[in-house]
């Protein structure tokens, strides 16, 4: 039985259609300036997890992302968001000599918060959504010593959170906070 607690940094390819229509909208780029539906997104986690008999464990996940957009379109603007997501976590747990895999996955429930910041007044806004989030993942833990293991892991996320509220712009279509990402996390554990 262990008790662990893993902190690291993940990046991940980032799918957020809502937010892009939104800000391609707003900012007007010509067509070779236009965003894409994917791009990268960072994400720093700390997760606390127990053994809770030979072959599964749960915990719980706080995750921090973080994801700007630079746009010099017929207006300039800076936007940015940063998405809140503890998440409940269940693992099935494979042990080996030196190392131990994990597959599972968990519920949680994301909080985000959008800033747009326009470049020639300085004016900024910021506005809020949040809701629902579902996650799978596999994890490698690799050992170093009787204490300190190696954590490599491989992730997908949803996130259904609906529409930002106060501070978007009414003249475009309101963006939602609905992603979807697959990242892969790079971390450290102490176990106890």
């Amino acid at each position: 039985m262990f008790i662990q607690i893993t902190a690291g940094l993940g990046v991940s390819a980032h799918s957020d259609p809502s937010i892009v229509n939104y800000i391609n909208a707003l900012t007007l780029p010509s067509p070779d300036q236009r965003l894409s539906d994917f791009s990268s997104a960072s994400e720093f986690f700390i997760t606390p997890e127990m053994q809770i008999n030979d072959e599964w464990s749960v915990g719980l996940e706080y995750s921090y992302l973080l994801k700007s957009y630079n746009v010099s379109g017929a207006l300039p603007w800076d936007f940015s968001y940063s998405v809140q997501m503890p998440t409940l976590l269940v693992h099935y747990l494979s042990p080996g000599d030196g190392y131990c895999l994990k597959f599972g996955g968990g519920l949680g429930y994301a909080i985000g918060s959008l800033t747009e910041q326009f470049m020639q007044s300085g004016a900024e806004e910021s506005s809020k959504a949040s809701g629902p989030a579902i996650k799978v993942e596999a994890v490698g833990n690799t050992k170093f010593d009787e204490h300190f293991w190696g954590s490599i892991g491989l992730d997908l996320r949803w996130v259904y959170a609906g529409s930002f509220k106060g501070g978007v712009q009414s003249s475009v279509p309101t963006p939602k906070l609905d992603f979807f990402s697959a990242g892969i996390k790079f971390g450290v554990t102490f176990q106890i």
